[in-house]
């Protein structure tokens, strides 16, 4: 019984789902998410893809936010995101302060990007609204966790603490 009230209960609330779309850049938007905005507008789900890299094979994630007031209002939100591919780099040898030997190196990456974050958002028509957000990111990779990652050179490091933060505009159908 308590299976078939457990189904209908996701049914339900699939059913009263109401999609939407995004356009802009934020750690829980991303630069493009499709959502999904449920139990009266104060739960979300989306899946996003929080920015480009070609020298990245796949970069992409799932968020969930709760909604104090609605679509208008205040929020909180997590995201999670995988990054991975192979990252091509050198590795220069110095003898004496002269670069004396160049080896290719190639690493694979493969990072989750952890966002906690508040964010507010407003509907200035019934199916139009923006939005501003800002968190907190952390890393998980090569066993351990950390503050920030250089996406330039594929690394992990706990030199600097990054609150993203992210604005941008929105459709829900």
């Amino acid at each position: 019984m308590k299976k078939i009230i457990l189904t209908l209960c996701l049914f339900t609330g699939i059913a009263l789902a109401q999609p939407g779309l995004s356009l802009g850049f934020g750690p829980y938007h991303g630069m493009v998410s499709a959502e999904y905005t449920m139990l009266d507008e104060h739960l979300s789900a989306n899946f996003h893809i929080p920015w480009y890299d070609s020298d990245y094979d796949f970069v992409g994630g799932i968020g969930v936010a709760y909604r104090f007031k609605g679509l208008t209002g205040p929020y909180v939100f997590h995201t999670s995101e995988w990054v991975n591919g192979t990252f091509k780099g050198f590795k220069v040898t110095f003898v004496n302060d002269v670069p004396t030997n160049y080896e290719e190196t190639i690493k694979d990456i493969n990072y989750w990007r952890l966002v906690f974050g508040l964010g507010y958002q407003h509907m200035f028509a019934t199916h139009f609204g923006a939005y501003f957000e800002m968190g907190f990111e952390f890393y998980a990779g090569n066993g351990s966790y950390f503050t920030h990652c250089d996406f330039e050179w594929g690394t992990l490091d706990n030199e600097q603490l990054v609150f993203p933060a992210g604005l941008g505009i929105l459709v829900e159908f």
